[in-house]
């Protein structure tokens, strides 16, 4: 017997709620400029704060405004799908229209290293977000934001790597079998957020790019940490300013 709701039949019916009748009830009527950079990690705001002045607000997220810039910083808002779906919809319904998400993510492939940068073409949604928003198990970016970023990184001489990830709730459930599995699928990345992202973005029509940088392998069938090391800070920070050209032209 079947007992959850088809998801299927989900994606196209109207919500209850709904993140602006949220606001309403929040009293926050902030209004965001329409470009965001979106990024999990809390390591990152001390580097991002520093390069620029900001105005700091807090609903359901982080955001600090740059209005001379005319983009956003967003970070606080937790680690994993469900959290970085809530922030999103916030964003969304604050006004923000086009966003970079901005994270760290694990190897699944040899050729793809500690602290390289990979910009995400696609994303397998083993996640339990993305069938809320989108019936499709594997999403994707929006393709001329997605090139405006690979083409900031060239024109930086920054190497990157272009390929799909796949996304999981289950940070401490990864096992050997799935990554050989993804492997054979040329799956590049492993990572906790980028499907429901990129599935949100599509159901509310704004559109969504997301690169990561590699903090730890997996492609030998055992993890291999490399979190908190110079050069993955650096190519963080490169991936930052990358996504700030990409989404406002400075």
């Amino acid at each position: 017997m079947t007992l959850l709701f088809p998801k299927k039949r989900k994606a196209g019916l109207k919500e209850l709620s709904g993140a602006k009748k949220y606001l309403k009830h929040l009293r926050c009527d902030i209004k965001l400029p329409s470009k965001a950079i979106v990024c999990p990690l809390s390591s990152l705001t001390k580097y991002a704060l520093s390069q620029g002045h900001f105005t700091h607000y807090n609903c359901e997220a982080d955001i600090y405004v740059e209005e001379k810039k005319g983009f956003c910083y967003v970070t606080g808002f937790g680690v994993g799908a469900p959290a970085m779906a809530m922030a999103l919809e916030v964003l969304i319904a604050l006004g923000v229209k086009e966003l970079i998400l901005v994270g760290l993510a694990g190897s699944l492939q040899p050729e793809v290293l500690a602290s390289d940068i990979v910009v995400c073409d696609g994303a397998l949604a083993d996640e339990g977000i993305s069938a809320h928003y989108v019936p499709a198990e594997f999403l994707k970016p929006a393709p001329v934001l997605t090139r405006k970023l690979s083409s900031v990184l060239e024109k930086a001489e920054l190497d990157f790597h272009t390929g799909p990830t796949w996304t999981t709730d289950a940070i401490f459930r990864e096992t050997a079998q799935e990554v050989a599995y993804y492997q054979k699928k040329n799956i590049l990345t492993v990572e906790m957020e980028a499907s429901a992202f990129f599935a949100i973005c599509a159901q509310k029509k704004v559109r969504g790019a997301a690169a990561f940088v590699v903090s730890d392998e997996l492609f030998r069938l055992k993890w291999e940490p490399h979190f908190g090391e110079k050069a993955v800070f650096q190519h963080l920070y490169a991936l930052y300013h990358a996504s700030q050209t990409a989404l406002i032209g400075k």
